[in-house]
């Protein structure tokens, strides 16, 4: 990479050097010098633009320890000289002021018309830098869109795809490519910003004259070292959410409700979990509580209308 950037500088500096023995050493397109001047002066922007962001990456790189914030510095910083650059490229080639001011609003009026989508685009990448509504590595969910955001474009944002025909929350291997012009007018929905864990439950349903209350502490009992560790984690991080947002909560501990459905008892298990392990631990804790309630003889899983799932009580 450096090796090619190298090259560059050393292709704008010889192209620059070329115009300036053209314009100031010779005679040559004499009737031309306007334009002479306006191109040598733009390859010049051009160079200083190309070694700004050349430094500004160095210098973040050995400045910025962690790979997320680098990426978005250099992302926010590479847009900000891009702009820079196309406006001085934009005067220079205009030489009168009150033409220049015609020639923005013209080309203003013209973009706005036929570059509705783009420009859209830009000002929602512009947003999602400024506001940071989420960040590279973040699991956003935007309309039927849901995945882990890869790269922040000036146009638009690419996220590696979960859900849509596989059963939870894992990649189906597709990258989609989203218009950044989202952020201007539709709901994101971050799962790790600020507080990286989410509330996920389980069913257990049971025959009626199952013993319920047997069932909801082993329930419990086997949630616990599954996902005790989630809930220490996700009460520090409410704690410091805290200092940010008005929480009116702070519980996080796992929790049985019991409901009562028209052929069977219905248990939820709801608990904290990290989004990405959202499955793994899901099947974890159906798995175990399914065995240990199966050497119950007083606890059937299953509905009344399932007669395959029951095991008839024995009667002494």
């Amino acid at each position: 990479m450096r090796i090619l950037q190298r090259l560059n500088v050393f292709i704008l500096l010889v192209l620059i050097l070329f115009l300036a023995y053209i314009r100031y050493l010779t005679d040559f397109f004499i009737q031309n010098r306007f334009f002479l001047d306006a191109l040598l002066v733009s390859l010049v922007v051009v160079l200083l633009a190309y070694l700004a962001n050349s430094l500004a990456d160095n210098l973040i790189m050995r400045r910025v320890s962690t790979s997320k914030d680098r990426y978005a510095l250099r992302k926010t910083v590479s847009i900000l000289i891009t702009i820079f650059a196309v406006a001085s490229l934009f005067a220079i080639w205009v030489e009168r002021t009150s033409t220049l001011l015609i020639a923005y609003g013209i080309l203003s009026a013209g973009i706005a018309i036929a570059l509705q989508d783009l420009l859209r685009n830009i000002a929602g990448g512009v947003l999602i830098i400024i506001s940071r509504p989420f960040k590279a590595g973040d699991r956003i969910q935007v309309g039927d869109n849901v995945g882990d955001v890869l790269d922040i474009g000036s146009f638009s944002t690419t996220i590696m795809e979960i859900r849509e025909w596989v059963d939870a929350d894992q990649y189906t291997g597709r990258i989609l490519q989203i218009p950044n012009s989202f952020a201007l007018n539709q709901t994101i929905k971050n799962y790790t910003r600020d507080y990286s864990f989410i509330w996920d439950e389980i069913r257990v349903m049971l025959i009626y004259g199952s013993n319920w209350k047997k069932a909801e502490e082993i329930a419990l009992k086997t949630a616990g070292p599954i996902v005790g560790e989630f809930e220490d984690m996700a009460q520090k991080e409410l704690s410091l959410m805290g200092k940010k947002y008005f929480i009116t909560t702070y519980d996080v501990q796992t929790k049985l409700y019991t409901k009562m459905q028209e052929n069977w008892i219905e248990m939820r298990l709801r608990y904290v979990v990290d989004p990405r392990k959202r499955r793994a631990i899901s099947h974890l804790l159906i798995s175990n509580i399914l065995e240990f309630l199966e050497k119950e003889e007083d606890i059937m899983v299953g509905t009344a209308t399932s007669i395959d799932l029951m095991k008839a009580p024995e009667k002494g």
